[in-house]
């Protein structure tokens, strides 16, 4: 976690621009963040290899317990409680450099119970301007979720400016929204606000909190609560209870951001995920049917169109209907559903629409474009393969390239690959990488070759070479994959003496076992 350097400063707090004062300074004028780097984001990743998004290290690990967990508590009181009968900044260093140590989202609860333990020997008035200093003028991340959470302890008006403004930026919305729940009787509406300004899993966080008590909040929901950066799936569900989505598609008419809406919480439902999914739904029937009444007239994009196709193959998909019969589902909804979504897919206005889509310069459209190509089989990849001329190190592409079985194809595309990806920046040495983020897009691109290249016998043998040296352990196992599939004689020299090196160095033990077994088993 912190690998705390600031050792030439008699505060750790001393020299350093406070969180408060950096999210106040990064966000723009409709109140979202601009920027989510944090002052202390060397000292707190610098030991990590994955650097997470703002608020993920939280919201994946957060039950998370460690074993010395009641100690690290009694330890973390009685420090609050020294610093509340004696305020000095010395003590205040102590129990900082402690807070700089904890996990806060894993102990926080039984902290926060323990403190209440002790409310009849702490003072007060010390306590909330400790918890006050702490998240204002906090330096790291970990003093200053701690600082929140206290605070929320007191039911005053007094501080929800500051842990607001706080939890715009992701890694503290969690902890703002619990402070904010216990703080005042309003906090609905604080927490409905600032679901606007977040899009991460700070808004994960508010829109599972949210109550719909109101009209505006529910038509939000449905139109705009659910999305978020991270996976519509975790609130797709909550969204299209809350929101009541079933009585919202129901009108006559409706307008297109909830027809929009509609078909992006339908299909991550359908695709199901880390919440409940469409067979979690009892409205899931009637939401379908009234989505397609509406799709007569209003399906008109090929990110619609895909959202038809998402449809389609939930009803055609014999998996799982006698459950769904059992559950409400009819025989004759499936058949009617399934008819109507197949007139709406197989029309031949879509073609035009999808090549449009294939030069659009927006990603999103162009992604959904070779997707709806994908599934009419209309033949693209002449077009995607040009498109890769200028944009060489683009995995998306890559991706969709491979997807063929003829070996001329992926001839073709291997040897734009060892002319065009930087092979040499590559196969800088085997280490532990994970390649993770922006730094690795060529590695990724590499993968995506070398995972089907052992059904092509000799085929990208430069591809594989520099898989073999890449810092990345994934590349490492999928060049490892090829050469067990391919015949020996096709390896060649260079391969036979870069597998050999290979396992001589090889740092990772999965990865250097296997080197050793196929280098038996090939008898080279």
């Amino acid at each position: 976690m912190y690998n705390f350097r600031d050792n030439h400063n008699l505060y750790p707090w001393m020299n350093r621009k406070t969180i408060y004062e950096v999210i106040k300074e990064q966000v723009d004028q409709h109140g979202r963040v601009v920027d989510d780097k944090l002052p202390d984001d060397e000292d707190f990743w610098s030991d990590e290899p994955v650097r997470w998004v703002a608020g993920g290290l939280d919201n994946i690990f957060g039950h998370h317990v460690s074993n010395n967990k009641q100690a690290d508590v009694s330890k973390l009181v009685s420090l609050f409680l020294k610093q509340c009968k004696k305020p000095t900044n010395r003590n205040r260093k102590k129990l900082y450099l402690s807070l700089l140590e904890e996990h806060a989202v894993s102990i926080i609860d039984d902290f926060l119970d323990a403190l209440r333990a002790k409310e009849t020997f702490i003072n007060v008035e010390n306590l909330y301007n400790e918890a006050y200093w702490l998240a204002e003028r906090g330096t790291h991340r970990n003093p200053v979720k701690f600082g929140i959470a206290i605070l929320g302890l007191f039911q005053t008006d007094h501080h929800l400016e500051l842990i607001t403004t706080l939890g715009v930026h992701d890694e503290f919305t969690l902890f703002s929204a619990v402070a904010i729940q216990n703080s005042t009787d309003k906090s609905n509406d604080y927490l409905f606000q600032l679901a606007k300004s977040v899009d991460g899993w700070g808004k994960i966080n508010l829109v599972e909190r949210i109550k719909p008590e109101t009209k505006e909040i529910k038509d939000w929901l449905i139109r705009e609560g659910y999305k978020n950066n991270i996976m519509y799936e975790y609130l797709a569900y909550t969204c299209a209870v809350n929101g009541e989505l079933h009585n919202a598609l129901s009108a006559e008419r409706i307008d297109r951001p909830l027809f929009d809406g509609a078909g992006d919480i339908i299909s991550a439902l359908i695709a199901g995920g880390p919440a409940e999914n469409i067979d979690d739904y009892e409205k899931a029937p009637i939401v379908i049917k009234e989505f397609l009444r509406h799709s007569a007239t209003m399906c008109t994009t090929v990110k619609h169109l895909n959202d038809m196709i998402n449809i389609y193959q939930f009803l055609k998909d014999d998996e799982d209907w006698e459950n769904r019969l059992a559950e409400g589902w009819t025989p004759e909804q499936r058949d009617q559903f399934l008819l109507s979504s197949e007139e709406l897919i197989f029309n031949e206005k879509w073609e035009h629409q999808i090549w449009e889509g294939l030069k659009s310069k927006d990603s999103f459209t162009h992604w959904n474009s070779m997707r709806a190509a994908r599934f009419l089989d209309i033949d693209i990849w002449d077009e995607l393969f040009n498109q890769l001329g200028d944009h060489p190190v683009n995995s998306i592409l890559y991706q969709e390239l491979m997807r063929t079985d003829k070996k001329d194809r992926i001839q073709r595309l291997v040897d734009f690959a060892e002319q065009h990806l930087p092979l040499m920046e590559i196969a800088t040495g085997p280490a532990e990488e994970m390649g993770l983020g922006k730094d690795f897009e060529a590695h990724s691109c590499l993968d995506i070759i070398l995972q089907d290249l052992d059904k092509y016998n000799g085929v990208g043998k430069e591809l594989v070479a520099a898989g073999l040296q890449s810092p990345v352990i994934r590349n490492r196992n999928m060049a490892i994959k090829v050469l067990k599939a391919w015949t020996a004689a096709e390896w060649g020299e260079k391969l036979i003496e870069a597998i050999k090196m290979l396992a001589e160095i090889e740092p990772v033990t999965d990865v250097k076992e296997e080197l050793l077994k196929i280098i038996q088993e090939k008898e080279i």
